[in-house]
């Protein structure tokens, strides 16, 4: 059986190779010398990787939905020398297949991921998680990134960032492939901290990294805070990154990849009376809208919005409009993400995870027990080929 696959045309065996999973095809490299020398090749083969990355989006967008969690997992440490730092936090990843049957339990598969914390923060619930095309990045709020793609078990801390002074504090940081210049490239923005001696609030600032060119520059954000805020989700979706904050009330701050530039959204005033999260939704941004929890016994209500496209129309307008109200649902905590366009992830109050279906309007319980508390971020994910190293 052996002699036959080493025996297939190499145009054969690359095509069969742009469907596996880089685990798999990874270890198909012990079959032979050949095809050691073949997959060792094709991996370093910007072409092949592209295919394979292709092939492994279309196969998972048919088949499964991958989400990576960071968790908080009582007793968990990553080194026993460290325990007496407290509790650390760890990154799971679930894969949900798709199904269509009505059982009140969804099939899925969890799977930790080693990955290293940011040499300034050792608690990973203040670390900056983002992803694209297999590639997490992780950024502290000063002054280190790291890009690691855990499939390939590639992973290195990027050179240091122009705004990198003491008093540099990064609030929002993301991770994206920008097709037009065909690069991928991190944003990160933030602001000096807050000094008692200082009169005028400090102005925000904000720099980029390409890998194409390995380097760093600062680039403009005209925006003002009149206080100091906090970062809640990020989500990426049509080449702008959007993030949540919070300073007495909320604002979503958008950066386009492609044209570089900051903006501050308005939100509706009955928005401000809920908590807010982000999300992707049917290639539009989505924000939910819930009550904060109070008491044992709760149910609440949860109003999907949808932003308009914010490139039509007026320079810079957008419009927020009320899609659908979810509920009320009975002991639920916060929505997390959709994992499919018709079913929505939502973490019950006694930390377990739950799907729900718009159209059925029918509950499945994950029983991920495992995770422990989920931590504050979760994005989609895919396993691929893709370096780091931007080669």
């Amino acid at each position: 059986m052996v002699r036959g696959c080493s025996d297939m045309p190499e145009a054969v065996l690359e095509e069969i190779f742009s469907w596996l999973p880089p685990d798999s095809l990874i270890s198909f490299k012990c079959v032979s010398k050949s095809w050691y020398g073949l997959i060792k090749s094709l991996v370093k083969n910007s072409i092949f990787v592209n295919k394979h990355l292709r092939n492994i989006n279309n196969k998972l967008l048919s088949s499964a939905t991958n989400l990576v969690f960071c968790c908080h997992r009582p007793g968990y440490c990553p080194d026993p020398r460290l325990e007496f730092l407290g509790p650390f936090e760890l990154y799971s990843m679930l894969t949900i297949f798709n199904d269509d049957n009505t059982s009140d339990h969804l099939n899925y598969v969890s799977e930790d991921f080693d990955l290293p914390i940011p040499s300034a923060e050792l608690d990973m619930a203040s670390v900056l998680g983002s992803h694209c095309n297999g590639i997490i990045c992780l950024a502290d709020y000063y002054q280190t990134v790291m890009l690691c793609n855990p499939a390939i078990k590639e992973c290195r801390t990027l050179p240091k960032p122009c705004l990198s002074n003491d008093g540099f504090v990064v609030l929002g940081a993301g991770f994206c492939y920008d097709s037009r210049a065909n690069d991928y490239k991190v944003i990160r923005f933030g602001i000096d901290r807050f000094l008692p001696d200082r009169i005028e609030n400090p102005k925000p600032r904000a720099d980029m990294y390409s890998m194409g060119s390995d380097s760093w520059r600062e680039i403009e954000i005209h925006l003002e805070f009149n206080r100091f805020p906090s970062r809640d989700k990020q989500v990426f979706c049509n080449g702008v990154f959007y993030w949540s904050m919070w300073a007495r009330k909320y604002f979503i701050i958008s950066f386009d990849v492609f044209g570089e530039v900051f903006r501050n959204i308005p939100l509706p005033d009955s928005l401000q009376f809920d908590r807010l999260k982000l999300a992707v939704w049917n290639e539009s941004v989505a924000l939910f809208s819930y009550p904060e929890i109070r008491g044992v016994s709760i149910s609440i209500s949860i109003e999907v919005w949808v932003l308009d496209d914010c490139h039509g129309g007026v320079k810079g307008s957008c419009f927020w409009i009320k899609k659908l109200v979810i509920g009320p649902l009975v002991n639920i905590v916060t929505p997390w993400t959709f994992w499919k366009s018709d079913e929505l992830l939502l973490e019950g109050i006694d930390g377990g995870l739950v799907s729900y279906n718009l159209d059925s309007q029918l509950l499945r319980n994950l029983t991920v027990s495992e995770f422990g508390r989920i931590g504050r971020w979760d994005f989609s994910y895919v396993k691929t080929l893709v370096s780091v190293e931007g080669k």
